[in-house]
C-alpha cells in the first residue's frame, strides 16, 4: 500500500481530532493546552506511521523492481532493413511478445543504420519470439533473431 503526502495529512488531521476529542471527553477545559496536546499526539504518531508505511512500500518497490528487471531479456535482431525504424520493429515483434524497448544501431560518423539492433522482451516470451521470428521476412529481409550476448567491458 502506497501512501502519499495527502493521505499523511489526512491521517495527521484524524489523529489531531481524536486527541482533541479525547481531552475534551475527559472533561478537560478546551484550551490552548488541549489543542497543543492533540497536536503533540498527532505530531508523534503521524511520522511514526509514515515511516512504517514508507519502509513497507520501499521493500515492495524493491521486490517489484527486481522481478521486472529479471523478467526482461535482450534479443539480437540481425539483417534488418536499413529503412526500418524503431516503431516498425516494435510493431512487428509486438505481435509475438511484449516488447519493452528497441535499439537500432547506427554508424557514429554517418548516422545511418547498420542493419541490426536489440529488442527487450518479457522473459517468458523469449523462446516463442525466437521460434516465430528467426528466418522470418520483415520488409523483404530475412531476420536473424537470437539471444544477445553480454556486452564485454574493456579495461
Amino acid at each position: 500500500m502506497k501512501v502519499g503526502f495527502i493521505q499523511c495529512i489526512i491521517i495527521s488531521a484524524i489523529f489531531a481530532i481524536a486527541g482533541f476529542l479525547l481531552f475534551s471527553s475527559l472533561n478537560m477545559e478546551v484550551s490552548p493546552l488541549t489543542v497543543s496536546a492533540a497536536l503533540l499526539i498527532s505530531g508523534i504518531v503521524t511520522p511514526w506511521l509514515a515511516s512504517l508505511i514508507q519502509s513497507s512500500s520501499s521493500s515492495n518497490d524493491d521486490v517489484s523492481a527486481s522481478v521486472s528487471a529479471d523478467a526482461v531479456e535482450t534479443l539480437y535482431v540481425g539483417n534488418l532493413p536499413y529503412r526500418a525504424n524503431e516503431n516498425a520493429v516494435k510493431e512487428y515483434f509486438s505481435s509475438y511478445a511484449e516488447v519493452q524497448s528497441v535499439r537500432l544501431m547506427k554508424d557514429r560518423k554517418t548516422g545511418k543504420r547498420k542493419g541490426y539492433g536489440f529488442i527487450e522482451v518479457v522473459a517468458k516470451d523469449v523462446n516463442t519470439v525466437i521460434e516465430k521470428t528467426n528466418d522470418s521476412t520483415f520488409q523483404e529481409r530475412t531476420l536473424k533473431v537470437r539471444p544477445a550476448k553480454e556486452k564485454v567491458e574493456h579495461a
